[in-house]
């Protein structure tokens, strides 16, 4: 509102008066039509976080649609190795447990023959599945040990078990199983590309062997039922975990879990039964 006075200088203060409402709005007219620096980077910014998330939404969905590769280039699922590197620490420490309970003496020693080939069983596999090895060479040399190490985990889960029974009987069964494990070992260090029905057929062989033991088993004063039965489902669950590795099949959840990792929980379903089942004898001895 301007204020009209009849001096001269009156009117030029109410022309002012007038003008300046008319320069303020203009000001801010220009100001919106010419955004400031600060404005177009703020834009700019936001435009970028944008085109990031729908990038990385992008990205997302392709690794999804990827399945990881060995250094062979065959499919390897995420889960691949992860069951074996969880269980490791375990197998650590009750082999530790069973060991520092065992009598003194050759019961010890079976113990611990034991205990490190369950270790080894499940930290090569974890060393070997999960590191993302390039070189086609180191893959295939702890690809030979792991395959060694089925062999060698049954032979070491029987030899503590065996001296349960008289010496007459557990001699002669150590013998075959240590015979049996040496000939499996030999041959995947020699044969590198071994066909899965012989290195199965090895392996259910061994699997097997403690089954005719278990009426000796069973009545033994420092095994009875528990035990036995406990034996016979871990050994249940190493022979069905062979069958699908050899079967390739069934891969419940492709890219993620497949019939590897079935044979992989066999193992370990097949370990869990087995330890507790020594950890009984052990104490009983």
């Amino acid at each position: 509102m301007s204020v009209s006075i009849s001096t001269p200088s009156g009117r030029t203060m109410a022309s002012a008066a007038t003008v300046a409402p008319s320069a303020t709005a203009s000001q801010k007219s220009s100001a919106s039509a010419n955004p400031t620096a600060l404005d177009r980077a703020s834009a700019r910014y936001r435009a970028a976080q944008s085109r990031y998330r729908q990038a990385k939404a992008a990205l997302k969905a392709i690794k999804r649609q990827i399945v990881p590769v060995d250094a062979f280039g065959n499919r390897k699922p995420r889960l691949r190795g992860w069951l074996h590197l969880a269980t490791l620490p375990l197998c650590i420490a009750a082999s530790i447990v069973l060991i520092c309970i065992a009598p003194a003496g050759s019961v010890k020693a079976a113990c611990a023959v034991y205990g490190a080939s369950a270790m080894l069983l499940f930290g090569n596999s974890a060393l070997l599945h999960v590191v993302p090895w390039r070189s086609a060479k180191v893959t295939r040399v702890l690809c030979g040990i792991d395959y060694s190490n089925i062999f060698l985990i049954i032979a070491g889960t029987n030899t503590p078990v065996l001296f349960a029974l008289s010496p007459a009987i557990r001699r002669p069964y150590l013998t075959v199983i240590w015979t049996t494990t040496a000939i499996g070992t030999i041959l995947h260090i020699v044969w590198l590309r071994t066909p899965n029905w012989v290195f199965t057929t090895v392996y259910v062989v061994l699997g097997l062997a403690p089954v005719t033991l278990i009426p000796q088993l069973w009545t033994a004063p420092a095994v009875g039922p528990a035990p036995t039965v406990l034996i016979a489902c871990g050994g249940a669950a190493y022979i069905a975990g062979a069958v699908c590795f050899a079967l390739r099949k069934p891969n419940p959840v492709p890219g993620w879990f497949e019939f590897h990792e079935v044979f992989h929980l066999g193992t370990v379903i097949g370990y869990a039964c087995h330890v507790v089942a020594i950890y009984l004898i052990v104490c009983a001895l």
